[in-house]
């Protein structure tokens, strides 16, 4: 919804309405509860109107009852202009009903409504499938049911037919929207049975699914195995919540199944996707070359949660805090999503994530007939999003290179137009976590290029790795480090000298790299292909249906080239967020953390304040290094550190088909010891299994 009203004055009607039901004779129970859910609905209408926007539209409003301004004949997929009449007819309805507004219950207003009403009514503008079966009729049930009684036979008639698009027979949250608009209907046609088919339909999809929506480790699926926790993923976490607290106390309320595992979503899934208000953008699919995408509605989702007995009020105040940005409320851990191909790092300064697919997972979302994301091909071949402040990335997409998305390796061929969504090729695509700290491994194979991919997440840096890069085209491959707004000069240093460069686009020689207070360390000094000048597009760029108006950003980017035809290519970096050029010389002199390996067999870090051992095992084999010794029977990816408790290691099976693993063990001032570890297997399959060694 919208209109979101205080959590104060939601959670004080909830808590009204109950006292006032318990009282409640049972028979007249189902009727009271309809009226509670009806007013509930309605709360957020009774806030204050926009009474410029009232006025601009009245202004406007032709005598047959349409404005002239809007295209009725479109039939746009996306940005379908005919709606902007219902939005209209919404904000003059809105105006009618509340008693804040001093238009409430205006005649003539009440007349024009239904002009408007009527025009659209006898227009029938021609809608594509979304905005027919879900759109329209969700912005219309809003209107009707604030008219209701004040309806005319023909409006309600017909209003209703509008409702009755919404077909109850989709998945995920198209079903979500498409139950809540059948409970509008319901209420208008007082129909209680069609009420608890509804909702009961909203709540069954509040489920763990080897499908679409929610899966086992929280993250979301739409249009099939498609990452999608915003986007599709937001309107579900979103509208159910709402509608949990709509339906509290009533026949219709949610069972505590069903509010545990949505709090599970949001909680455990879509928050960690985020750094407070901003989303991830490898979460969003295609809405993600739509402006002003963001991760606000989790704000409103725990709004709504707090108006219920969850047992995770603490964690949703804190979300809300988040959101609100109250700094002082910091998530911190680190999670992978082995449903979804992808690992996400929460440090109290900042973010990152690195985004891969594989046979079981798309990289995107497809065109779906809106041409969103024409040139969204390469999302997830490594892709990591590094944030700190926030403002990386927002809306830079109409200007980014698309072949040089942050931590990808890509050939760069022309581009070929077409659909972007795809299945990779490679089973090998994972994780390990132990809730602190993570390592991710990829097997990255796309047409001619392959590629070995890994990501070591420290507490102060992440540590990334690439090697066995081939190629054999005629075209050069290149790995992107980052591709981000510019904020602040760039700063390029060797061991003992420094000095920052003008605009422009050139290759330096460099052992480090400052740019936005995040550091891009090398383990000796290379040659980078640095960017740091404007860049133009629009959105029509990269979604069809958007405004074709040139936009200029200034961005920074950071890449390393590997030629044409590699034969056995590699890169190896450290990208240490909140450090200042004074910071470097430590990470020079004595750095924290040591790359062991980075072969195609075995890539592998240590991190010496952290005490942690990861190592990503593309095939069986064993690593020697002063007093570790580690063996495996199988591809697997390892995280070993010693905390006050003694050792901790988590592993898993990147391949996701593996029962059992075997590895043998010579830790520091540990006797040797093998173990047999049984792998989570079925939905649980890619997971971390975590041992206390000690």
């Amino acid at each position: 919804m919208k209109h979101l009203i205080s959590s104060f004055l939601f959670k004080s009607f909830v808590f009204l309405t109950l006292t006032m039901k318990a009282g409640a004779d049972d028979s007249l129970r189902i009727v009271s509860d309809m009226q509670i859910i009806r007013e509930r609905m309605l709360l957020p209408f009774l806030e204050s109107p926009d009474m410029v926007r009232v006025n601009e539209y009245l202004q406007g409003l032709y005598p047959d009852g349409s404005w002239v301004d809007i295209d009725y004949a479109d039939t746009s997929t996306t940005a379908w202009k005919p709606v902007e009449h219902l939005r209209r007819l919404e904000v003059l309805t809105h105006a009618w009903f509340t008693p804040a507004s001093h238009l409430y219950h205006n005649p003539e207003l009440r007349r024009q409504i239904g002009m408007g009403l009527d025009y659209w009514l006898r227009r029938d503008p021609r809608r594509p499938w979304w905005w027919n079966s879900i759109g329209a009729p969700r912005i219309m049930g809003w209107i009707l049911l604030m008219l209701d009684e004040n309806l005319t036979v023909y409006q309600r008639t017909q209003g209703i037919k509008v409702l009755e698009k919404a077909i109850l027979g989709s998945t995920g949250q198209n079903l979500v929207w498409q139950a809540e608009i059948t409970a509008r209907r319901a209420l208008l046609q007082k129909d209680d049975s069609l009420l608890m088919k509804a909702f009961d339909l909203i709540a069954s999809e509040i489920k763990i699914s080897d499908k679409e929506g929610i899966q086992p480790d929280f993250s979301f699926h739409q249009h099939g195995q498609c990452l999608y926790n915003h986007g599709y993923g937001a309107g579900f976490a979103e509208d159910n919540a709402k509608l949990a607290a709509l339906t509290a106390g009533t026949v219709f309320e949610y069972k505590p199944d069903k509010i545990n595992l949505l709090s599970s979503l949001i909680l455990d899934g879509s928050q960690w996707l985020a750094r407070g208000p901003v989303s991830d953008y490898a979460a969003e699919g295609r809405e993600l070359t739509r402006p002003g995408e963001n991760a606000g509605y989790l704000g409103d989702a725990a709004e709504y949660m707090l108006a219920l007995r969850t047992g995770r009020e603490k964690e949703f105040s804190e979300l809300l805090a988040r959101i609100r940005g109250e700094k002082t409320v910091t998530l911190i851990g680190n999670k992978h999503f082995y449903r979804s191909d992808i690992m996400v790092h929460h440090r109290p300064g900042w973010y990152m994530s690195a985004k891969m697919y594989s046979v079981r997972i798309f990289n995107t979302d497809g065109l779906s007939g809106c041409d969103e994301g024409l040139l969204s091909h390469y999302l997830a071949e490594g892709a990591t999003t590094i944030m700190r402040h926030g403002n990386e990335y927002r809306n830079i997409f109409p200007v980014w290179d698309w072949q040089h998305i942050p931590g990808t390796t890509v050939e760069l061929k022309p581009h070929i137009p077409g659909e972007p969504k795809r299945k990779g090729t490679t089973i090998f695509a994972g994780g390990t976590s132990d809730g602190t700290y993570g390592v991710a491994g990829f097997q990255l194979m796309r047409d001619s290029l392959s590629a070995r991919k890994a990501w070591f997440f420290f507490s102060d840096m992440a540590v990334c790795l690439g090697s066995a890069i081939r190629c054999n085209t005629e075209y050069p491959v290149v790995t992107t480090l980052n591709q981000c707004l510019s904020k602040s000069p760039v700063v390029i240093g060797l061991k003992k000298s420094s000095g920052t460069i003008n605009e422009g686009e050139r290759k330096f020689t460099a052992r480090w790299i400052l740019h936005d207070s995040i550091t891009y360390l090398f383990d000796k000094a290379i040659v980078a292909n640095i960017s740091n000048k404007e860049q133009t597009g629009s959105w029509k760029r990269i979604s069809a249906q958007k405004s074709a108006n040139s936009i200029e950003e200034k961005v920074f980017m950071l890449s390393l080239d590997h030629g044409a035809n590699p034969a056995n290519a590699s890169y190896a970096y450290a990208v240490i967020p909140g450090t200042e050029e004074k910071d470097i010389t430590a990470y020079l002199t004595k750095p924290s953390y040591r790359i062991i390996s980075n072969n195609s067999n075995i890539q592998a870090v240590f991190h010496r304040d952290d005490k942690m051992i990861g190592i990503v095992f593309h095939e069986q084999g064993l690593i020697k290094w002063k007093k570790w010794l580690i063996e495996t029977d199988q591809p697997c990816i390892l995280l070993i550190r010693k905390n006050k408790r003694g050792w901790k290691l988590a592993v898993s099976d990147p391949t996701a088909k593996q029962g059992i693993i075997r590895l043998k063990l010579k830790l520091p001032d540990r006797k040797s010891e093998e173990l047999q570890i049984s792998l989570p297997e079925g939905l649980y399959a890619g997971s971390s299994q975590i041992i206390n060694l000690d």
